[in-house]
Parts: C-alpha cells; structure tokens; sequence
C-alpha cells in the first residue's frame, strides 16, 4: 500500500508523463502536417517515419513484455501476502513441555 506521500508523487508524475506525451503528439502532429516540398523532403520524410514507426513498436514490445514480468510479480506477492496473512489470524498455540 503506497504511503501517503507516494500517492501525491505518483499523481504528479502521472501528470507530467501525460503532458509530455501531450506535447510530444502535438508535435508529431504539426511536423507531419507541414507541406512535402521536394522529392528529397518526401524519402527523408518516409525514412523517418519507418524509423519512428519501428521505434514505438520496439517500444511497445518492451512495456508489454516489462508489463508480463510485473504482473508475475504481482500475483507472487499476493500469494505471500495470503500465506501471511493466514499465519497472522492462526491463533498461536505453545504446548508446554512438563519436565
């Protein structure tokens, strides 16, 4: 469980991730929509954008796999967290040995 102190960070970096995004895609957006003048600006163009094209996908593949691990953690953690939980509730039972 995040601290209450985590919780403000995580939303601020949240924010900012979105934002830059944000401004990122704005960008994106008014760099492609500038006019193609010549036929060199047109292959400069399409050769950047297969390479930006392969980046995101490159990209993609890396959260989705880093996505896989965490949630193999994930569910690691809860079984630790239900084994200790249990062994919380047990009511602790100390036999005395009679000598």
């Amino acid at each position: 469980m995040p601290s209450s102190t985590e919780t403000p960070l995580l939303e601020m970096q949240t924010r900012l991730w979105k934002a830059r995004a944000q401004a990122k895609q704005k960008w994106l957006e008014r760099t492609l929509a500038e006019p193609i003048t010549s036929a060199d600006d047109e292959a400069w163009r399409t050769a950047w954008i297969k390479q930006a094209l392969n980046t995101v996908k490159r990209g993609q593949a890396q959260i989705r796999y880093q996505a896989a691990l965490i949630d193999a953690y994930a569910e690691h953690l809860s079984v630790l967290e239900m084994t200790l939980i249990a062994a919380a509730e047990q009511k602790p039972s100390i036999e005395k040995q009679q000598i």
